[in-house]
C-alpha cells in the first residue's frame, strides 16, 4: 500500500491535485467552481462554492488515495446489504 496523501480542503489545493492525478477532470472542476463563484458574486451566498469544494475534495482524495482491495471488498459487501463481521453497522446503531 502506498503512502497516504493529504489534500487540503481548498480550491487551489484541489485544483493542484487534480492537475497531477486527474487532469481530464480538471476542466469540469474549474467550470463548476467558476459558476459557483459567479453566482456568489450575485447574492453573496457561498453555499454553492462550499458544495463544489466538498464534492471535488472527495474526488481529489480518492484519486490520490484509491481504495485498497480490502476496502473495495468491504464496499461491495455493504452495497449488497451484508454487514456481517463489520465493527459497526446500521443494524446495531438502532
Amino acid at each position: 500500500m502506498g503512502e497516504y496523501v493529504a489534500v487540503e480542503r481548498s480550491g487551489p489545493a484541489i485544483r493542484d491535485a487534480l492537475a497531477v492525478v486527474a487532469p481530464e477532470e480538471l476542466p469540469e472542476f474549474e467550470a463548476q467552481f467558476r459558476i459557483a463563484l459567479a453566482e456568489a458574486d450575485d447574492d453573496f451566498d457561498l453555499s454553492r462554492v462550499e458544495r463544489v469544494v466538498n464534492r471535488w475534495w472527495g474526488v481529489a482524495h480518492l484519486r490520490l488515495n484509491p481504495p485498497t482491495d480490502d476496502e473495495r471488498a468491504i464496499i461491495e459487501q455493504v452495497a449488497r446489504g451484508d454487514f456481517a463481521g463489520l465493527a459497526t453497522s446500521p443494524q446495531s446503531a438502532g
